[in-house]
């Protein structure tokens, strides 16, 4: 009777262990049964969506058939932003919502196939029919640095420290650091987001104004609008020495024994990974200065962009975008653009290209020129090749996308004043600067505020 009683709860455990493993396998073989490859014989199809709408950092599925089990070799689109994919099998992709890619998306899947006779990948894509995903925008302005109505250098942390004027601003990649132009002042300012700290960086400038960074971020160059040292042409900082050791960039002398840039005024400078670039007041030169030798070029010359004009990099197109301040237009140009039968210099007024705004006026939002700007000032370009504009008379932020289509992203038009919150709500007092960093957060110098402002779009 003992020896059974013993025996009967290591026949249930048995029984268990038995019924457990049965269970794990059929569980397993259910798991694995879509871990297949894409099969070429098949197609590939993109059956729907889940959840059909959300933000930035959304978990989504998409179901469909033939997508394989190679992440490596997926792709998943909402209209043209890429989406960061977490998990693929033969019947579903698991993935993240990127930034925004519009308020309503087309699904697309492109599985990679091969590759073509000139070695490119190959794809095969797929999209969802009949069903879009609906993006929710979150976004917002705050106040970065600096005391609204204050006008005063002082240095201090960002919520206690303040501008004489912050006229332009330019952010390094990682949104940290951020140069500020303070030019009543006569000083560069740095903010240090992590730190949470206001400086001066530099001193005794003479109304600096425009600033860029080169490409790799590694540099950064800053001219003075009405500098009194002649032959003096700009300023560079750089990130090996902390940005604690400024050197000065003098213009050199033609063949003629003048001085390239002569005594005329420069108030645009823009930068890519070889060159600054100048432009002088009216268009009447356009110079290019090697970053390591400091060889100084007149490339171009009577240009013709108005008085007051600005000038930004585009690092997707390679192009030099430039606002023309009384104008309210903006042209581009190809500085890489060098006709081996022309003598310098090769940039004249015919390779302007004029692409925005119909004159200065009150705000109208159209596409390209058909779009009505105000006076404008500083500008910048994202790594996607959107445009982002400053029009201190009507008060506003403009974005310009890819196709030219011209929105306010921040600010009313026409009202000036004070306010953080929704971008259709704040209010900005005749802005001057713009800079963005490659992940999209863009900052404005809110001069007549006197403050650094930040506009967040998720």
């Amino acid at each position: 009777m003992k020896s059974r009683i013993i025996k009967k709860p290591y026949f249930l455990f048995i029984l268990i262990f038995f019924v457990a493993v049965c269970a794990c396998e059929k569980e397993n073989q259910e798991e694995n049964i879509h871990d297949i490859p894409y099969s070429p014989n098949s197609p590939v199809l993109v059956n729907g969506i889940g959840p059909k709408e959300g933000g930035l950092g959304t978990r989504v599925v998409v179901n469909g058939s033939n997508f394989g089990n190679d992440i490596a070799k997926v792709k998943l689109f909402f209209n043209k932003k890429e989406a960061l994919i977490l998990k693929v099998q033969n019947n579903a992709i698991y993935a993240m919502v990127p930034k925004q890619p519009g308020e309503l998306s087309d699904i697309k899947v492109a599985i990679e196939t091969g590759v073509d006779p000139d070695g490119v990948p190959a794809y095969v894509e797929a999209e969802l029919e009949d069903v879009q995903f609906k993006y929710f925008v979150k976004a917002t302005v705050t106040t970065v640095a600096g005391q609204q109505g204050v006008s005063a250098v002082a240095d201090g942390t960002m919520q206690e420290g303040s501008f004489r004027r912050p006229a332009m601003v330019d952010v390094d990649s990682t949104g940290n650091t951020l140069f500020v132009a303070d030019d009543w002042g006569g000083k560069i300012r740095q903010i240090s987001i992590p730190d949470n700290r206001l400086s001066s960086l530099m001193s005794g400038l003479n109304s600096p104004w425009q600033g860029s960074f080169n490409l790799d971020f590694s540099s950064y160059f800053v001219v003075e609008r009405s500098s009194a040292s002649k032959p003096l042409l700009f300023y560079g900082a750089f990130k090996k020495s902390n940005w604690q050791e400024p050197e000065a960039y003098y213009d050199q002398k033609d063949d003629d024994g003048d001085y390239i840039a002569g005594s005329t005024y420069y108030y645009g400078l823009t930068a890519d990974d070889e060159y600054v670039y100048l432009l002088s007041s009216s268009g009447n030169k356009l110079l290019r200065v090697n970053q390591q030798s400091k060889k100084v070029e007149l490339i171009g010359e009577k240009i013709n962009t108005d008085s007051w004009s600005h000038m930004a990099y585009n690092p997707k197109d390679k192009h030099i975008y430039v606002s023309c301040e009384g104008w309210g237009r903006i042209y581009k140009f190809n500085p890489h653009n060098i006709d081996a039968e022309k003598n310098k210099p090769w940039i004249t007024q015919d390779d302007l290209i004029h692409i925005v705004g119909m004159g200065a006026g009150a705000a109208k939002e159209g596409n390209g020129k058909f779009a009505q700007l105000g006076s404008i000032e500083g500008l910048a370009c994202d790594y996607e090749g959107n445009i982002y504009v400053t029009d201190y008379s009507n008060h506003v932020i403009w974005k310009i996308d890819e196709d030219l289509n011209c929105t306010i992203m921040a600010g009313v038009p026409g009202q000036k004043g004070y306010k953080d919150g929704k971008p259709n709500e704040a209010l900005f007092n005749t802005p001057y600067d713009v800079a963005v960093t490659p992940d999209g957060i863009v900052y404005v110098a809110d001069t007549y505020n006197y403050t650094i402002r930040c506009i967040a779009i998720q």
